[in-house]
């Protein structure tokens, strides 16, 4: 299993941001040659279809930020829902709000990282000193500028510490050390700062360089501690007994799953198989039980953005606009189904009928028998990006602020949820409400039959970017690094669930157990369901977690930016 760790006590979360920087996939359209050592399924590439020039990103997310605008899609940022470039030159709807979406996620990573570097450097000489000031503060149950400290800003070493040599002195507490520590980058520090440092305030840095560590074991520096013994011996010095900290996060080895090239963007799980769909256009069949890949499933043309099961198939829409029928026993091709005009970026299987949610702001709804296209659903005036079934209706999320109602006999919309300001990027339902985040930091509950609005749920700080229910709760995850617990009886918040250091962008319940929370800092999160307590800490990606699936016997499943896929053994 990856990185599961017992998580320390009354965790904190940081204020700190990570710079995510993504590889556009190869603009040539064509199929990847991604071997999985067991075969798989293979045809020509398809003709692409809803061109438009994706606008690069990275270092010049600014500059994307200025050429699309805000006006093209009238809403904020978004996860980068989708890479990839094409050779066409026109300029499809979906590329601008892509390209705006993820610009404006890197680029807020961007203004955050170079804010707390300025910071630093008006605090003190420089952001390395800045973070080992801050640790510095923090052990001391000091807060406020450590510029104040002094010319250097800090503590400064007092009595026996001033004589001795400044290798011997623990960057943080500028204490003699006496169980000095190594951490990844090769710098050393007293236990007890340190300890304090990673687990007690979630820090995922090295408080000299700010960079973030690799791992967090910590290595004995008996070389070190022995010389310093010496030294105090020598001297007279009395060296206090070494302070512990409570234990920090065990650690199990990490399974984490190498195959995909580019960013996965959805998962589902059926059987003893997990599918996962990737920016690399790909989708991926691995073997739960041997976790190794058995096939890859190559018929796309663009990144593969969203997946759904039904019928005894497997569905995969993508940025080419197609959605592709696969057999979920012989993951032979079935049918390639056409008729959007962009990006398919949500679907959902109700009864025997698919429907598929496009950043053309339409939906459609398929046959899953015969892949015929039986309507075409219009009324929304932005993409449509996310989809949910309730009872016999279909309700659609849409950057047009709007969230409508589709009856599934009928085909016909029967109401239009108005009442966000921002775009709605998560549905959920349960309990005979169905539920919608929004990017104006708000979750709405709607009442199934009448679609009225029967409450607000206020909180959040920043936008709602994932939702999920049990039979009890309903969970919402924000770009201001919480999950919020709602109770859906009563309708009121019951806990905010803290500790990710950045942005929230997945969640599943665990077999009734917990509720798993994946983020932008790269971990993944085990809240009892019972005591709302983080009991577990995972840890092994090297980029966002962004999509999480969990199976029936208690498995956790993440994929990541970074391309990987985790498995975590939380529930059981």
């Amino acid at each position: 299993v990856c990185s599961v760790m017992d998580a320390p006590p009354d965790p904190r979360s940081p204020s700190s941001s990570s710079l995510l920087t993504e590889t556009l996939p190869d603009a040539a359209g064509g199929v990847s040659s991604a071997d999985a050592g067991g075969g798989g399924v293979r045809a020509p590439p398809p003709a692409l279809g809803g061109g438009g020039a994706a606008v690069g990103v990275g270092g010049a997310a600014l500059e994307v930020l200025e050429q699309v605008g805000v006006d093209n899609v009238g809403v904020n940022d978004d996860n980068g829902d989708a890479l990839g470039n094409d050779n066409g030159d026109d300029d499809n709807a979906s590329e601008n709000a892509e390209d705006y979406d993820k610009a404006a996620d890197v680029s807020r990573a961007m203004l955050e990282r170079t804010s707390t570097s300025l910071n630093a450097s008006v605090a003190t000489k420089g952001p390395s000193s800045n973070n080992a000031e801050t640790a510095r503060d923090s052990s001391s149950g000091k807060g406020g500028n450590a510029a104040a400290d002094g010319a250097g800003g800090g503590k400064l070493p007092t009595g026996s510490a001033a004589s001795a040599p400044s290798s011997f002195l623990c960057p943080i507490s500028m204490d003699i050390m006496t169980d000095p520590v190594m951490v990844a980058t090769g710098h050393t520090y007293d236990r007890c700062n340190i300890e304090r440092w990673l687990f007690q305030q979630n820090n995922r840095t090295c408080p000299v360089t700010g960079l973030r560590l690799r791992h967090l074991e910590l290595t004995a520096n008996f070389a070190l501690r022995n010389a310093i013994q010496e030294w105090a011996e020598t001297n007279g010095v009395a060296l206090p007994t070494p302070r512990r900290q409570p234990a920090g996060p065990t650690r199990s080895p990490a399974n984490i799953l190498e195959g995909h090239d580019e960013i996965i963007w959805a998962m589902e799980v059926s059987g003893k198989r997990l599918f996962s769909a990737s920016a690399d256009r790909t989708v991926r069949v691995w073997s739960t039980e041997s976790l190794r890949c058995d096939v890859v499933l190559e018929e796309h043309a663009r990144p593969v953005l969203s997946l759904a099961m039904g019928s005894g198939k497997l569905f995969s829409g993508s940025y080419d606009c197609r959605i592709c029928a696969w057999d979920l026993e012989s993951l032979r091709l079935l049918a390639c189904m056409e008729g959007h005009n962009d990006a398919v970026r949500a679907m959902v299987v109700a009864g025997r009928l698919l429907f598929s949610g496009s950043y053309d702001n339409t939906c459609r709804v398929w046959r899953v028998d015969t892949y015929a296209c039986v309507a075409k659903l219009v009324g929304h005036g932005g993409p449509v990006r996310t989809l949910v079934c309730s009872g016999s209706r279909v309700f659609s999320g849409s950057y047009d602020k709007t969230v409508r109602a589709w009856e599934s006999g009928t085909l016909q919309c029967v109401a239009s949820l108005e009442g966000h300001s921002g775009a709605v990027r998560a549905l959920a339902a349960g309990s005979g409400m169905v539920f919608s985040g929004s990017d104006d930091a708000t979750v709405r509950v709607w009442e199934h039959d009448s679609c009225t609005c029967l409450r607000t749920l206020e909180g959040h700080e920043d936008n709602v970017r994932v939702l999920a229910v049990d039979d009890r709760h309903l969970f919402s995850g924000s770009w201001d690094k919480t999950v919020r617990v709602w109770c859906l009886s009563t309708l009121t918040c019951l806990r905010v669930l803290e500790g990710h250091s950045e942005a929230v962008l997945a969640l599943a319940v665990c077999n009734n157990r917990y509720i798993v929370s994946g983020s932008y800092d790269t971990t993944v999160r085990f809240f009892s369901l019972e005591t709302f307590n983080c009991e577990k800490i995972g840890e092994g990606h090297e980029d966002a977690v962004r999509v999480l699936a969990s199976s029936d016997d208690g498995v956790v499943y993440s994929g990541s930016y970074d391309g990987s896929v985790g498995v975590w053994q939380g529930g059981q």
